[in-house]
């Protein structure tokens, strides 16, 4: 497969993962008693879960954020998959310690290699009680209609606790629309600035007069050719993820514009990434 159909492809996959049409929010908690972990372990408290009709899920877990402490949400919506030395958990999302601050990822169960396998980064962050991650449902690999349940465990040198597990039902599905229609279109977008700037590192490495021209007007063509990407995409370009956004913003997860490699002609490529929404 040449590497602009695969590109297409890949991305096609992503657009049916997102939603094309509103489903019903839903949402649950679960709580945890105060003082039932083990000495010395980060105690849980209540738990809410909330997934909004546009699939993305947000989760909230009460508790007093300390040094070295580590949190894993586990999520199981297949109860015939999953991992077995994890409860049966498809997918989970985890807050690391390290080097002075949180380090969050989430993971889904790949049962043909028989270990959790890296997703898209939540948009996760900590606050005075608590800890808090967004994400979208495709990238967690949970389907509409499903049964949803979710537990909690903290870990702090050896102890921990465990809250749950809760249970959210989801209803509806994931009805693509158009969306793969306008998948293939951004891939289309990608792969022309892609092939553009091949061409200029191409003709970067002629030192001739015509080649020095050649090079400014492939460049103009890039750069019209990433803002209708942009534009096409509905996507932003990506900085890297934010840990927090400002009073009156939220974190989100959306797909962004990314470069794969080093360098101002690396090939763009579309991901997840948690990013700052501040309308009201």
């Amino acid at each position: 497969m040449s590497p602009l159909r695969m590109l297409v492809a890949l991305i096609v996959a992503f657009a049916l993962a997102l939603p094309a049409t509103a489903t019903a929010a839903t949402s649950g908690s679960f709580d945890d008693p105060i003082g039932d972990s083990t000495q010395y372990a980060p105690d849980l408290g209540a738990t809410t879960i909330s997934v909004g009709d546009d699939d993305t899920i947000v989760v909230d877990t009460r508790i007093v954020p300390q040094p070295e402490m580590s949190v894993t949400w586990y999520l199981d919506y297949s109860p015939s998959s999953g991992s077995d030395a994890d409860g049966g958990a498809d997918a989970k999302v985890v807050a690391a310690p390290s080097q002075g601050q949180t380090l969050w990822e989430s993971d889904r169960w790949n049962a043909a290699s028989g270990e959790f396998s890296a997703v898209a980064r939540p948009a996760g962050a900590e606050y005075g009680g608590g800890a808090t991650w967004t994400l979208g449902i495709g990238d967690l690999g949970i389907p509409r209609p499903a049964t949803l349940r979710v537990w909690v465990v903290s870990e702090l040198r050896g102890y921990s606790d465990m809250a749950g597990p809760g249970t959210v039902v989801l209803s509806g599905s994931l009805s693509v629309g158009g969306a793969a229609e306008e998948g293939q279109g951004c891939a289309m977008a990608i792969g022309r600035t892609n092939a553009l700037q091949h061409k200029i590192r191409k003709a970067m490495r002629k030192q001739r007069r015509a080649a020095r021209r050649r090079v400014a007007r492939l460049r103009a063509k890039r750069m019209r050719a990433l803002m209708a990407t942009e534009q096409r995409c509905g996507a932003e370009v990506g900085s890297g993820s934010p840990r927090s956004a400002p009073p009156g913003c939220h974190l989100v997860t959306k797909p962004v514009l990314w470069q794969n490699g080093t360098g101002p002609y690396a090939p763009w490529a579309l991901r997840s990434e948690a990013v700052v929404d501040c309308r009201q």
